[in-house]
Formats: structure tokens, sequence, C-alpha cells
């Protein structure tokens, strides 16, 4: 994804609270992998989740274990949100982490917006 594909979304709604809420709702969807941050507490920024995932979705692909399939559905990437992934310049896992951040937030975003 383009380097600056986290400015499409209002940052200011990445507060300490959304953001740790980010967090646990990918290692959540993650579950069945086992994923979990290595650090604890809120991440600093939406980037900062990146790393590690793109580590998890590497292993995955390598393992050809059909859970990358379960994941990207899990996380309710669409059809042609997965295919624009595929298509895109640069690492394959480290635009699908950024892909599977951006859906984990609106996920986050919109239930918060529509909890109050």
């Amino acid at each position: 994804m383009e380097p600056d594909i986290f400015n499409t979304i209002d940052l200011h709604d990445a507060t300490p609270e959304l953001l740790l809420q980010l967090k646990l709702q990918i290692e959540k969807d993650l579950g069945l992998t086992g994923f979990q941050y290595a650090f604890e507490g809120a991440p600093v920024d939406l980037p900062s989740l990146v790393p590690e995932l793109q580590e998890i979705i590497d292993k995955l692909k390598s393992n050809n274990s059909g859970d990358l399939m379960k994941i990207v559905y899990r996380v309710d990437l669409t059809e042609k949100q997965y295919k624009k992934v595929s298509a895109m310049p640069g690492e394959w896992a480290e635009n699908l982490a950024k892909a599977i951040v951006l859906r984990e937030f609106q996920k986050v975003v919109i239930r918060k917006r529509y909890k109050s």
C-alpha cells in the first residue's frame, strides 16, 4: 500500500483507547493462530501494529495451511480489497497487514460511533 495509506482515515479517531481496542480486535480475529502482540498496553499509532502482523502473515503464507484465508474472511476484507492488495507493488505481506489494520480500525470506530 502507498506509504500514506493511514492518512486516508481520520487519525483524530486514533485515541489511545481506540488503539487499544484495535490491538485487541486484531488479536481476537487472529485467535486461531495464537497471535498476540509482544508489547503490552495501547500501541502508539496505527503503523506500529503492522510489523508483527506482517510477520505472522508471512508465516501463514509459507505454511499454506489455509489459516491465512480464514483470517482474511474473519477480518472481513472483501474479495475486491484482497485483490487490490495482491495487485499492489511492494511487499505483499506488509500490504495485507496494513489493509487488515485499516479494516479492523474501521470496525472499532464504527462500533464506537453506533454504541454511543
